[in-house]
């Protein structure tokens, strides 16, 4: 027994520095660490809360202040800046034949035909039309009547693109839509999945800027019916026949 009691005591005796570590550290832990650890956390909590109530009564503050009004000259510099006068057509066509020829892979190209129609303008505020069109279809014939509320005299002729590629290929074009050297209007991106490729049909309308309206404000053009659904988006369409060139 009295060996016994002297094996713990020895035991004791050599943890006891490890025993008096963790009561002062626990001590110390409850008495100076957790409440000010407690304060931060609280002091955090509420400062996100009051940032989130600045932010929601700096919105609401926004939303009681008028519009400011419109910029009419900086709108008129940014058409005139982004929308060519001259005719930019075979540009537009040359950039749309170098981004399919660039992004599809080698061997993965095929049935490429690019096809241009002819000019169409509308005449100032909403007046008769001089239309004309190679293509037929939802939204490629007849008078566009947003072209009236243009300051500026618009035109646009219709280029269609269409080759059997990789769903990247395809894709990879439809983003490069935004380096091209005029405006252009996306009337239709019909991809078709087919084995091995997949066809790609896009058809866009290449703007073009013509001389100043000085006839007063554009009216607001008198609604033409509803628009057939998914016209001006990517859709999937049944496979068509293929026909003809480039010109």
């Amino acid at each position: 027994m009295t060996h016994r009691l002297g094996a713990f005591g020895g035991a004791l005796e050599r943890l006891l520095p490890f025993l008096t570590f963790v009561v002062v550290f626990t001590a110390g832990w409850f008495w100076f660490v957790q409440p000010r650890f407690d304060a931060y956390l609280r002091a955090r909590t509420e400062a996100a809360a009051l940032e989130e109530r600045a932010r929601t009564m700096q919105q609401a503050s926004k939303r009681g202040q008028p519009e400011p009004p419109a910029d009419f000259e900086r709108t008129e510099r940014e058409f005139e800046a982004r929308m060519s006068a001259d005719d930019k057509v075979a540009d537009v066509a040359s950039a749309l034949a170098h981004a399919v020829l660039a992004n599809a892979p080698a061997g993965s190209l095929r049935s490429f035909v690019i096809e241009t129609g002819d000019r169409a303008s509308q005449a100032p505020h909403g007046g008769p039309a001089d239309t004309g069109g190679a293509f037929t279809g939802p939204g490629v014939d007849g008078a566009d009547p947003r072209l009236a509320l243009f300051a500026h005299a618009v035109s646009y002729t219709p280029v269609r693109v269409t080759f059997e590629s990789t769903f990247e290929a395809a894709g990879n074009l439809l983003w490069q839509l935004r380096d091209l050297p005029t405006l252009v209007e996306v009337r239709s991106a019909a991809l078709t999945r087919g084995l091995p490729l997949m066809r790609t049909e896009l058809l866009v309308r290449v703007l073009q800027r013509g001389e100043p309206i000085d006839a007063g404000p554009p009216a607001m053009p008198a609604a033409t019916g509803l628009a057939a659904p998914g016209q001006t988006g990517p859709r999937l369409a049944p496979p068509a026949a293929q026909s003809g060139a480039v010109r």
